[in-house]
């Protein structure tokens, strides 16, 4: 069934490594219910590395500053923040409250565990890739060891270089969670089942930690909902914004 819906500007902020190319495709399934523009954060797509390492509070900054630039009048609006993405959505929407009238937050990395499981298999694979890399015979096969050893913790690490590299290590170890409870607008936090990057468990703790918050767990889904079941992911929008 067709509907107008109340909010018809949708700005989607990417996460890690997404462009306005990753989100392009849904984007264009979505064009008939919104007006989209989607953000692209620096070190991504067309929008150049910072001069300095930034953390999650300048990623937010820009965003705010992008949305005041914006064609789209943003009084209205709805920010869909998907991972990383996600964590800046966070940071902007509970220090600026009056920026859009409702969020939605999929996949995203709210809470940073200084010690958790990942980290720490990450730390020792590397330290132990140090030493092997020395190795005689070894040193030579550097990058494609170093390739799959990153590639064992799911990291985007492998894939940075020079400050690229720095915001990385700077953003992973940034937690937003303390800032959910300042998040007064209608949240929809939508998280896939199989998401291997952001525990299922954590969007849980992300609703429940927001009020009135609305959750949405798909079955079988991955952290890219919107490259994965986009359709699907299209109409739990669609409804949220609607009710």
């Amino acid at each position: 069934m067709n509907y107008e819906p109340q909010t018809k500007n949708l700005f989607i902020l990417p996460g890690w490594n997404g462009t306005k190319q990753t989100w392009q495709k849904f984007a264009d399934l979505a064009g008939d219910s919104f007006d989209i523009e989607i953000i692209e954060l620096p070190c991504f797509g067309n929008e150049p590395c910072p001069s300095k390492v930034w953390g999650v509070e300048e990623y937010a900054n820009f965003v705010k500053q992008k949305l005041q630039k914006s064609r789209i009048k943003n009084q209205e609006s709805t920010i869909l923040g998907h991972s990383f993405g996600g964590a800046v959505a966070t940071h902007l929407v509970a220090n600026n409250p009056e920026i859009c009238t409702k969020l939605i937050l999929s996949g995203a990395p709210i809470f940073r565990r200084k010690n958790s499981v990942k980290k720490i298999i990450f730390g020792i694979i590397a330290k132990v890739g140090k030493i092997i890399f020395f190795l005689p015979g070894l040193n030579r096969f550097d990058k494609i060891l170093k390739k799959i050893l990153y590639k064992t913790t799911h990291s985007d690490y492998n894939d940075t270089s020079g400050i690229k590299r720095k915001i990385f290590k700077r953003i992973i170890n940034e937690d937003q969670g303390h800032l959910l409870s300042q998040i007064k607008i209608p949240t929809l936090v939508i998280h896939g089942t199989k998401d291997t990057y952001v525990p299922v468990n954590d969007g849980k703790k992300v609703a429940k930690n927001i009020k009135n918050a609305k959750l949405e767990i798909v079955k079988n889904g991955k952290h890219g909902l919107h490259i994965q079941q986009p359709e699907n992911f299209l109409s739990i929008i669609n409804n949220f914004i609607k009710n």
